[in-house]
């Protein structure tokens, strides 16, 4: 397993209330720092505000604006995107991957969602930095994601001292009431874990309806909160 891989120090995962796993110190910290240092600031904050009150750059935007960060961030972004990584997922969730839609064996998956051609998967990295909100406001309130998503990982990196701001699962025992935008749910379960939001902290899941998860509001003094998101998403040709 490669020292990039946020998965090199993971346990055990947690199989309730739906496959889970968090990881504290997940990557080696010279590396991390290194990461840290070098997150493309300005190159992000000149990205267009999304709904969420966020700033995302992909792969396919890296790729095309040639690659404006490290050698180290592009090996990153390269090797989450890579079937190695995708098949370290896999094992880790074990038995849980028998109940995916289509056998891994058949999977073929692609990197960056630019790149569809004869594929049923594709894996994608990206950046992410929210915009501060009002204190004790957040942009993620209990939701599930798209229901296309295979699994979905975040890495976190923290520049100030505001406390809040944390992962929570939630245990749906429920079938999801909608409301409003971006899958949000009006009926969420119980928090039942938490992944903190702090420096080189790994909050990975596979996606369902049920796998409802939020972000707790910060408090204090704040500054962008940034993290790297990792997913495996099913093509629209998920079923064939």
């Amino acid at each position: 397993m490669s020292n990039l891989s946020i998965l090199q120090n993971a346990g055990q995962i947690s199989h309730k209330p739906y496959p889970h796993i968090i990881i504290e110190n997940a990557l080696p910290e010279k590396l991390f720092n290194e990461l840290h240092s070098t997150l493309p600031e300005e190159y992000v904050a000149g990205k267009p505000l999304g709904p969420d009150q966020s700033r995302r750059v992909k792969f396919h935007v890296l790729d095309e604006d040639k690659w404006p960060i490290t050698d180290l961030w592009r090996d990153f972004f390269e090797y989450h995107t890579s079937r190695k990584f995708f098949n370290e997922v896999l094992d880790l969730f074990g038995d849980h991957v028998s109940l995916l839609p289509i056998k891994p064996s058949k999977i073929i998956t692609g990197r960056g969602k630019k790149s569809l051609n004869n594929i049923n998967c594709y894996q994608d990295c990206q950046f992410v930095r929210h915009d501060v909100v009002p204190a004790g406001e957040t942009t993620r309130t209990p939701h599930f994601d798209n229901l296309f998503e295979i699994f979905a990982g975040l890495l976190y990196f923290k520049h100030d001292t505001s406390t809040g701001g944390d992962f929570h699962v939630h245990e749906q025992t429920q079938l999801p009431t909608m409301g409003g935008k971006n899958n949000a749910v009006t009926n969420a379960g119980p928090i039942v874990r938490t992944a903190p939001y702090k420096n080189n902290t790994v909050a990975l899941f596979l996606n369902s309806r049920y796998a409802i998860h939020s972000v707790e509001p910060r408090f204090g003094i704040q500054l962008p909160r940034w993290s790297v998101n990792i997913i495996g998403r099913y093509t629209n040709a998920k079923m064939v």
